[in-house]
């Protein structure tokens, strides 16, 4: 169990009650303190608490807040040298944003909510049934204990409880589901729906799956998007994760014609989208762009977030970044990487999990910071390490409450993270022969491109706000998925802004420490080019935002 405030979901709609609970061994007798933050302003909101003795002769703290707007929040509730924090965000529909997460154990023995509990703690409104069904090509089965491809015992029940637990925590349930994955009865059953090489010899996976042709005229098409639409309507599910394998991309059909899939995913996902949506307007799906590819096909279907797999050669923070970038301008969507952490597959020593560890919150660092989030969280403490995601590892408890600073950080600051629509202007404003936005520090030096060995500096520009993210990369090369080394604390880095105008007031946060924003002082001057600001940003450990607000 979560440790702190426990929230009652992963994500508030509007005139949800917002109830969070915190457990002690006796009763507090200090006053219990409330604090709602919106970035750095404090916000009104009254609220009611009660104390609760449990069986377990524990003390439980309930506090309700009273209605709040859409926006998302921070939390600080004191009670006398006691203090605690967390995030929320309340939104007019789930779809409004996607912090997506996963699920793969099934069996008759996973009876429990710890990782759904965990999945909410994290606030992951929607969550991937990773190899759920029976067949890729028969999703459902007949019996309510079945094994999945690969041989794990799975059961119906257990899934359908789980899909209950997720809707009762306001997190949407989706099925993975292949787009043209068949087992070899069905192909043999219906070769005219294959795919061919050149030579006519049937396209496999894994010498056990046949591809099969997902262009309108195929009666495959139409028997996978009615198997994914059964799965919605009868399993309760609220999406399909519409997976592909990266390959092939140009195939033949059975009468050797040659097409480019990537021209065949939009109808499909389209028309996938239509019908589970037919059955709830909140259902949706999302499919996999493996290593980018087709995002200038896809960008602009009918998906709830563009969504890409990531493998090399996107190898650098500064390909994390440029992916985010890129299918945001194309697709004005919001972007989820799955980025799986290679480290912690070969990771045995306290050492090697500690620079696993490092890794992985330097690249959640550097995903957040470029506007985009992260599949990576799932399970209980679960983290993906490789494309099987039953393979996936399980995070140290003391690494656990850094995972949840972060994500925390995430919701409280998602207006200048995955909500900031500002234009980047980190290479036309800062390093070269840019002078509106000017680093310096004797201890590092600073690059707007992510180089190894410096902090890198990501700026965007709203009308009346300009948001720095600064990701410390001075210890550690430029590369995301390799162990990392533990980041030394910087001190002296000032920041000197040529900003022509009047601003309200300069701020800063990081998930390194607490995740309550404090004020900048700064200094002021006139030149011949207009005004200039200076400031000293707090210690830097990984990451911190810090932003100018302006009249």
């Amino acid at each position: 169990m979560k440790k702190g405030i426990v929230l009652n979901k992963a994500q508030y709609l509007l005139d949800d009650p917002i109830v969070m609970t915190l457990s002690f061994d006796n009763v507090p007798q200090e006053e219990v303190v409330v604090i709602v933050y919106q970035l750095y302003n404090r916000i009104h909101t009254d609220y009611r608490h009660e104390f609760f003795q449990k069986e377990d002769s524990k003390t439980e703290l309930q506090i309700t807040l009273e209605p709040l707007q859409i926006g998302n929040y921070g939390v600080e509730i004191s009670i006398g040298n006691l203090s605690f924090e967390t995030a929320f965000d309340i939104v007019n529909t789930n779809k409004d944003c996607i912090r997506y997460g996963f699920l793969s154990d099934f069996s008759k023995k996973e009876n429990d909510t710890q990782d759904i509990e965990h999945i909410k703690d994290l606030h992951l409104n929607t969550v991937q049934f990773y190899d759920w069904m029976y067949k890729h090509d028969e999703l459902i089965s007949k019996e309510e204990s079945y094994l999945d491809p690969l041989g794990r015992p799975t059961s119906l029940n257990v899934i359908k409880f789980k899909i209950n637990q997720c809707l009762d925590y306001g997190i949407r349930p989706f099925a993975y589901g292949a787009v043209y994955a068949s087992s070899r009865a069905l192909f043999e059953k219906h070769p005219e729906w294959g795919l061919y090489t050149k030579d006519h010899q049937p396209l496999v996976f894994f010498d056990w799956l046949n591809f099969m042709n997902i262009s309108s005229e195929s009666g495959w098409s139409d028997y996978i998007v009615k198997q994914f639409t059964k799965a919605v309507r009868e399993m309760n599910f609220m999406g399909i994760h519409m997976d592909t394998y990266g390959f092939p991309k140009n195939v033949h059909d059975v009468s050797g014609a040659t097409f480019s899939l990537s021209d065949k995913f939009p109808d499909l996902i389209n028309r996938t989208n239509q019908q589970v949506q037919k059955l709830n307007p909140q259902n949706g799906v999302i499919f996999n762009c493996v290593n980018n590819w087709p995002v200038e096909k896809v960008a602009t279907a009918n998906q709830d977030a563009i969504y890409i797999e990531v493998w090399p050669p996107h190898d650098t923070y500064y390909d994390l970044y440029r992916l985010i970038r890129e299918a945001k301008l194309l697709s004005h969507n919001q972007v989820v990487l799955a980025a799986y952490m290679h480290p912690f597959k070969d990771a045995m020593t306290n050492v090697e999990i500690e620079n696993a560890e490092n890794a992985l919150l330097l690249t959640n660092a550097v995903i957040n910071a470029s506007g985009g989030t992260q599949l990576v969280f799932g399970e209980r403490h679960g983290i993906l390490q490789d494309s099987y995601y039953a393979n996936y590892a399980v995070a140290r408890d003391a690494f656990q409450s850094k995972i949840q600073l972060y994500a925390d950080f995430l919701v409280r600051y998602a207006d200048l993270l995955y909500k900031d629509s500002g234009m980047d202007i980190s290479m036309t404003a800062t390093s070269g022969i840019n002078e509106d936005i000017q680093f310096i520090s004797k201890e590092v030096s600073f690059s707007p491109n992510g180089k190894e060995h410096t902090v890198w500096t990501i700026v965007r520009e709203l009308e009346n706000r300009i948001t720095i993210q600064l990701l410390n990369l001075s210890n550690n090369d430029s590369l995301w998925n390799q162990p990392k080394n533990k980041n030394v604390v910087i001190q002296d880095i000032q920041i000197v802004v040529n900003l022509d105008r009047n601003i309200q007031g300069i701020y800063c946060a990081t998930p390194d420490h607490s995740l309550k924003a404090i004020k900048l002082d700064y200094t002021s001057e006139s030149t011949n080019r207009g005004k200039r600001y200076t400031m000293k940003v707090p210690s830097l450990l990984n990451w911190n935002i810090v932003w100018i607000e302006m009249e």
